[in-house]
């Protein structure tokens, strides 16, 4: 693989030849399956039973509001014969008798110590913080989806201008934020009351989250006191762990400093608060692809073969409008990547430590938290390492397949079936996955390797090649989904992406930045450390 590397950096440091392999590359991946529209979403003329059922009927065949209605999930292929879904092996609920949950969920249980591959719990944190952005399930009709379809870091703009309203100073484009010990943080989202209560600030009242009910739901489980440090966020889960706040921050910082940048370069009446933030939040968001491109999906490639290449995409024929398809949502749910603990500062700290807990963050500073992310392993992605605290969302995901009756894994390997190259449909459980066990697992829940769901194949099947973070088929959805989200954003269009939009000094530093590191590098504190991704 080193060599490989190496070829793949040489070709690369040639600028007209690595333009040309990273187009090839990235059309490859977008072509593997047809292009958007679908002729299936989950859009159905079936209301959604009332009240408190999520799972609604999906439709049998295209109509036309499947083709247009995007509060509804696309997907990949039409749904499956009802005979299929029900003759899929019983998966139950939890037991507490037993502490077990269903046969088909139990194969995702860690076993014994956590699996680990090339990923750091920075990469983890990323992947949670960056997916929340698009993969949005609607949890009172799970036929929909809350999603803008497009990357827009909404994590820290939200999802709409009335809540980006609410997160702005209304001075020179600046969003709203406090200084803790010397560092720029997120606005704390409540205070005391004259009673000693804790209460949403007047301001944030408006939020969509923000109401008691919704708090409750969202908060309740965890220590009280913690509420004290929830900061004023895009999205409802934007204080769910500590690297998710870490990466808001950054880009918080990011956004701040764009601002002040442009201030100090562009003068005139025209530069006001409304034109200044707009300017800085559309360079963010450019900032984020590109290193979405250049570290997040190269690090899942294996080697640095992608470049972030916005002048080509027009021309092709995947050039359609962005639509976030269920199967997306349901195969980035990488919980083996999770830890049950994590080390600071030579102490391990319980996952209930990491989660919901803004005052960890603001203990160790930005810089020190995404250097000791970066410099400890996540585990591995797969069946067999997913720690048993998530094994309620795996229920709720095959649950979710099966409600929507998703075809099994084979036509899906079949519809990814590219002219060139191809992901052939498997023909034996041994195919699937070297370790023995697993095939007779599968085999007796099973029977035939044409029987297997979705899911359960996508997270068993073996790496495609040495180093590959997981199996040909998730590794072309991952990708194909990507790019075709990333390069079809409206801010890459030939028309938009120019220097009347992004300015000289916006253009300029989208082209500068490579790395998160060189995004931490201008936005933390004087004497913090640095980190290797």
């Amino acid at each position: 693989m080193s060599g490989i590397k190496q070829v793949v950096q040489s070709v690369n440091s040639l600028p007209v030849l690595g333009k040309w392999v990273n187009r090839v590359a990235t059309h490859y991946y977008c072509t593997t399956t047809s292009a958007r529209p679908r002729p299936f979403s989950l859009w159905s003329h079936h209301p959604k039973p009332e009240p408190r059922e999520a799972w609604g009927e999906v439709g049998e065949y295209t109509t036309w509001p499947m083709l247009i209605d995007k509060q509804f999930s696309a997907r990949h292929l039409p749904p499956a014969e009802r005979t299929y879904v029900e003759g899929l092996p019983e998966d139950t609920g939890f037991d507490p008798q037993t502490q077990r949950w269903g046969e088909v969920t139990e194969l995702f249980r860690r076993q014994g110590p956590m699996q680990t591959d090339r990923s750091s719990l920075l990469f983890m944190f990323f992947a949670q913080w960056f997916t929340d952005s698009v993969l949005r399930i609607d949890s009172f009709d799970r036929r929909k989806n809350t999603s803008n379809h497009n990357i827009d870091l909404c994590q820290i703009y939200g999802l709409k201008e009335t809540t980006t309203r609410l997160l702005r100073t209304g001075t020179g484009g600046l969003l709203r934020s406090q200084q803790i010990h010397g560092e720029e943080f997120p606005d704390y989202l409540g205070e005391l009351d004259q009673q000693g209560q804790w209460q949403v600030k007047p301001h944030y009242r408006r939020l969509p989250y923000a109401s008691a009910e919704k708090l409750d739901l969202i908060f309740g489980s965890w220590p009280q006191e913690r509420r004290h440090k929830l900061y004023a966020t895009g999205l409802e889960r934007g204080n769910s762990s500590i690297g998710y706040v870490a990466v808001s921050t950054l880009f918080l910082r990011e956004h701040n400093r764009i601002c002040r940048a442009l201030q100090s370069q562009y003068t005139g009446p025209q530069w006001d608060d409304e034109r200044l933030f707009q300017t800085a939040r559309m360079i963010n968001i450019v900032i984020l692809m590109k290193l979405v491109v250049e570290e997040y999906i190269n690090h899942i490639a294996g080697y640095p073969i992608f470049k972030f290449d916005p002048g080509f995409a027009e021309c092709t024929p995947w050039y359609r409008d962005p639509w976030i398809s269920m199967e997306f949502d349901l195969l980035y749910r990488w919980h083996g990547l999770v830890p049950t603990t994590i080390k600071v500062r030579g102490e391990d700290v319980d996952h209930t430590d990491f989660r919901v807990n803004n005052q960890v963050l603001e203990d160790l500073g930005l810089g020190e938290l995404m250097t000791l992310a970066s410099t400890q392993a996540a585990g591995k992605i797969g069946l067999g390492n997913v720690p048993d605290f998530l094994l309620g969302a795996e229920h709720a995901t095959l649950r979710m397949g099966r409600e929507f009756r998703l075809q099994p894994f084979n036509a899906y390997r079949r519809a990814f079936r590219h002219p060139l190259f191809g992901i052939k449909p498997l023909k034996s459980f041994a195919e699937l996955t070297d370790d023995v066990d697993l095939q007779r697992r599968l085999r007796d829940l099973y029977q035939h390797i044409d029987n297997v769901e979705f899911v359960v194949g996508l997270f068993a099947e073996k790496p495609g090649k040495q180093g590959a973070l997981f199996g040909d088929l998730l590794n072309a959805m991952v990708a194909y989904d990507a790019f075709t989200q990333i390069y079809t954003n409206p801010l890459l269009a030939k028309s938009v992406y120019n220097e009347q939009t992004f300015t000289r000094y916006g253009l300029d530093l989208i082209e500068q930045t490579r790395s998160v590191q060189d995004l931490l590098a201008r936005n933390r504190v004087a004497g913090q450390a640095g980190f290797s991704v």
